[in-house]
């Protein structure tokens, strides 16, 4: 058994399921139907018996924020890396003293706030109906 990634898009109402490569273009391309948004994605992995999706093992949401033209916004792109270097950061420094450093835990809380989404009930059922899909 291997495992599988199926990337969906949130629109309202709708998913929209994408293919892996246009996914993967999205680094370079524009998709100007989403132009200024914050795109709500999923990734969902799913376990695969004879290239067919068995079992979702995980999803992952993500929150794309895309600039004027439609591509990911570089500087928002910048500032996620940053906030996940800090989240990061946690443990590293390791003292002896009664000290704690709030500051990566600030980090994960705004890195969440600006870069995940937390679905409903119905949509992550949507999610994993579609995702299961032959």
């Amino acid at each position: 058994m291997s495992i599988g990634v199926r990337v969906m898009f949130l629109d309202g109402d709708r998913i929209i399921r994408v293919s892996q490569r246009r996914f993967d273009r999205v680094l370079n391309e524009a998709m100007p139907e989403y132009a200024g948004q914050r795109v709500r994605c999923a990734m969902v992995y799913v376990q695969l018996a004879d290239r067919k999706p068995v079992e979702v093992v995980r999803i992952d949401y993500r929150l794309l924020p895309l600039d004027p033209d439609g591509r990911l916004d570089a500087d928002l792109q910048s500032r996620k890396m940053m906030l996940a270097g800090e989240m990061f950061g946690r443990g590293i420094a390791g003292t002896s003293e009664r000290v704690v450093d709030f500051g990566p835990y600030l980090a994960e809380k705004q890195y969440r706030a600006e870069y995940k989404w937390k679905p409903t009930e119905n949509e992550e059922r949507a999610l994993v109906d579609l995702a299961l899909e032959h």
